[in-house]
């Protein structure tokens, strides 16, 4: 009797269904950007949500999706009802991408180090905009991935030793009263690890 051949065929790796839900357009721009660039798999979606209404249905129908894995990418903004978004979004299994006061904190972090709270979105953009290549910033656009992606190292660096200080300094105050805070890092991270 003849000898069955090997199977050659490439072993099939199949990659977890991936949710990230953004509250604004250009968090959901600058992680579009990025799964391009890293050539991710399509089971990663990035949506558009508005966590100032109610996200409880958009996370049960992720769930009910088949999604594994959902993050809610959303940032102070003055928003009074942040901790609300925290709790739901634990309940549904999902991790929270917080930035404060604004997602323009961390692409400050691809700069600098500096734990310096700022009052407003604005006050930020006008710090940011005083950084190389940054000059003309304007909030929805497409290219400021590619503008930064060259220091996202620093960015992660600074954003870890940011948010240790900033908890550090305010024992017992809750992350999302915190500023400035970022963990997009963790986001970003969980990204890379997922080039194929």
């Amino acid at each position: 009797m003849a000898k069955r051949p090997n199977n050659t065929f490439k072993a099939r790796s199949f990659k977890s269904k991936v949710l990230i839900l953004c509250e604004g357009k250009t968090e959901k721009n600058y992680f579009t950007a990025m799964k391009e660039d890293l050539g991710l798999p399509k089971t990663i979606a990035v949506n558009l949500i508005d966590c100032k209404g109610d996200v409880t249905d958009v996370l049960k129908s992720a769930k009910k999706d088949g999604f594994e894995k959902i993050f809610v990418v959303f940032d102070h903004d003055n928003f009074s009802k942040r901790g609300d978004v925290f709790k739901l979004a634990s309940q549904k299994n999902a991790d929270v991408i917080f930035s404060s006061i604004c997602f323009e904190a961390w692409f400050l972090f691809h700069y600098k180090n500096s734990t310096k709270a700022f009052a407003s979105e604005a006050e930020l953009e006008k710090e940011l905009k005083k950084c190389v290549g940054m000059e003309n910033y304007e909030k929805n656009d497409f290219k400021h991935y590619s503008i930064l992606k060259d220091k996202i190292t620093t960015a992660k660096l600074n954003a870890e030793k940011i948010r240790l200080s900033v908890v550090e300094n305010n024992y017992g105050v809750a992350v999302f009263n915190l500023n400035p805070y970022s963990n997009v890092d963790d986001l970003v991270q969980f990204l890379e690890n997922q080039r194929t």
